[in-house]
């Protein structure tokens, strides 16, 4: 009977550690995406002749109005740029209620739009719905509401902290 008791404990104590460590894997993968899609998509790209010396002293350069108005969204003339490191700029636009970030890569400047969007959590969420197919393969139960609840919790919190983790390194 005890063999019984400890071989059922060991089992619930592994099916209770893959219900934490496979969300977990699932939001990685999940900030991990959400952070590819923002790199690889920047709002626009200037070419070197961006004034970086009158941008590293707080004045946003002509030229790069001149790339928002061919864009279509206008900078207020009040816009203000901030040095955040070598390569790296917070353009502001109090005006328009917009931030953009800009970096240096590879001679040109690449500039994002901040990254406030809904649908960087519907990734998330579908991650959490794709886990409902994941866990049969696995041979793994969830019971009821509670199970889908943490592990929506934990898939969520996880692509959260890698999403804004890789954010914060690349800029």
């Amino acid at each position: 009977m005890k063999k019984d008791g400890k071989e059922k404990e060991k089992a619930n104590y592994e099916q209770g550690l893959k219900k934490t460590m496979i969300p977990l894997i699932f939001g990685i993968i999940a900030g991990i995406i959400c952070f590819t899609i923002f790199i690889s998509n920047p709002y626009l790209v200037c070419d070197n002749g961006v004034a970086k010396q009158n941008m590293d002293n707080g004045t946003v350069p002509d030229n790069l109005f001149n790339q928002f108005e061919i864009k279509g969204t206008p900078l207020a003339e009040n816009a203000t740029i901030e040095n955040k490191g070598t390569g790296k700029w917070l353009l502001t636009d109090e005006e328009n209620n917009s931030t953009y970030i800009i970096k240096e890569n590879a001679g040109k400047l690449s500039i994002y739009a901040s990254p406030v969007s809904s649908d960087w959590l519907l990734i998330a969420i579908l991650i959490v719905m794709i886990q409902k197919f994941a866990y049969p393969r696995l041979h793994m139960e969830i019971e009821g509401a509670k199970d889908w609840l943490y592990i929506g919790f934990m898939t969520i919190s996880c692509w959260f902290l890698t999403f804004t983790l890789l954010l914060s390194l690349v800029f």
